[in-house]
């Protein structure tokens, strides 16, 4: 487990997010790049656009990360750290076999199923980043769902077995520390393209659909402030923030 990251456990809390938000202060550590909490259960977890994030007591990972980068993340790439996540969890889940993309903005999907989502909130000081909390939930035992609009699934129900959530945790922290530790260092350029190569839609044709209507585009990238680029088939490229547009899966 990253050494550098300080582990808090809860059990039954209504959200991770929330509680790292009330105790940040208490929680933070100076000597720690990352403080995490884990919670057993989430009676009220979040998701993007408002969704409530359904699981399990004890089945599943459900983890906050604070972090407060200061002066070496600037408000204007800010989306890096939803990159760092999303690629953390790409690359523990290849320790297991499963081969994940990255879905904009901020979910992981195994083929056209999600296995995974993050939420971020944000404090800025001036033009940079002070405090960050990054809560991620992953599907690891559970395998019974209901029913929602974006049919999930879990790590038990692509291996057909069950996984220790603390070995999870342990491989997604090591992972993490590694790409918060490129951001730190200046290699931003390098974690963002890693990500952008892993986007569902990157280089293809698909479907999407905005306030006018649906259409379909070729997604050219992703700015550092997190603003999708689509380029349309008659050659125009849009620009789109959260919630102004959704993939079609």
């Amino acid at each position: 487990m990253a050494s550098d990251i300080l582990v808090k456990r809860l059990g039954v809390v209504d959200s991770t997010n929330r509680y790292v938000r009330d105790e940040a202060a208490a929680l933070w550590r100076n000597g720690y790049s990352t403080v995490a909490v884990v919670a057993e259960h989430q009676t009220a977890g979040r998701g993007q656009r408002g969704n409530v994030w359904a699981s399990e007591l004890g089945r599943n990972l459900l983890v906050s990360f604070l972090v407060r980068p200061g002066m070496s993340l600037e408000v204007t790439n800010q989306f890096l750290l939803s990159q760092a996540v999303a690629l953390a969890v790409h690359m523990a889940m290849r320790c297991y076999g499963i081969d994940t993309r990255l879905k904009w903005p901020n979910d992981i999907y195994v083929g056209e199923r999600k296995l995974a989502g993050i939420l971020i909130e944000l404090d800025c000081c001036g033009a940079f980043v002070e405090q960050a909390i990054i809560g991620l939930g992953l599907n690891v035992n559970q395998s019974e769902f209901p029913s929602m609009d974006r049919v999930p699934v879990s790590m038990k129900m692509l291996l057909g077995r069950e996984i220790a959530v603390d070995d999870v945790l342990a491989d997604i922290m090591d992972c993490f520390s590694r790409y918060y530790a490129e951001i730190k260092w200046g290699n931003k350029a390098a974690v963002a393209a890693e990500y952008r190569a892993l986007l569902l839609g990157f280089g293809e044709q698909r479907r999407f659909i905005d306030a006018d209507g649906s259409f379909t585009a070729v997604v050219e990238g992703v700015e550092p402030t997190g603003h999708l680029l689509l380029r349309r088939a008659d050659g125009t490229l849009s620009r789109y923030a959260f919630k102004e547009v959704e993939q079609v899966l």
